[in-house]
């Protein structure tokens, strides 16, 4: 693994066409799939798992990164774990050693939802500021809970996602 790849800041392809059946990542990122559909997001900071945020745009694999960013989000906070990254299913395809997680991310205002049912704490990630929370207020307001997603199935999740939007 290489810790550069898991910088903030760095964008990344998520292969929206390869089989989700496959717990050991097996399936990588190949040359000839560059012209399929993917979805792109961007690394927002890493711990024991990696925090990151998922952009609008959907295209091939060189759609350019400015097209990309200013797309907008569809998802985040999102936490994953590395292994999409790190068995090179999911693909760095832009570095930016400029990137401020607070104004590129709008980090002071990422909110999730921690703890079990009756027990649920918003917390702000900016400030680790933990307040509870009902489960209505979460819902109402859609704020993530803190699931750490196994790439193939935050995989489903976006395309979920894009189905639904697409419906509307």
């Amino acid at each position: 693994m290489r810790k550069e790849d898991f910088t903030s800041g760095n964008i990344f392809c998520i292969p929206l066409s390869l089989p989700k059946d496959n717990c050991e990542l097996s399936a990588k990122l190949q040359k000839s799939y560059s012209d399929n559909f993917f979805a792109f997001g961007r690394i927002i900071e890493t711990t024991s798992d990696v925090t990151i945020e998922i952009f609008n745009k959907i295209g091939p694999i060189s759609t350019p990164i400015e097209e990309i960013i200013q797309s907008g989000i569809m998802i985040s906070p999102v936490k994953v774990f590395g292994d999409g990254i790190h068995k090179k299913r999911w693909k760095i395809i832009s570095r930016n050693p400029n990137y401020d997680k607070y104004r590129d991310s709008n980090y002071a205002n990422l909110e999730m939802v921690y703890g079990i049912p009756d027990e649920f704490r918003l917390r702000r990630l900016s400030t680790k500021e933990e307040i509870p929370i009902s489960r209505e207020e979460m819902l109402r307001r859609n704020i993530p809970y803190a699931t750490v997603w196994h790439p193939t199935q935050f995989e489903r999740r976006i395309l979920e996602l894009i189905s639904n939007k697409n419906s509307i």
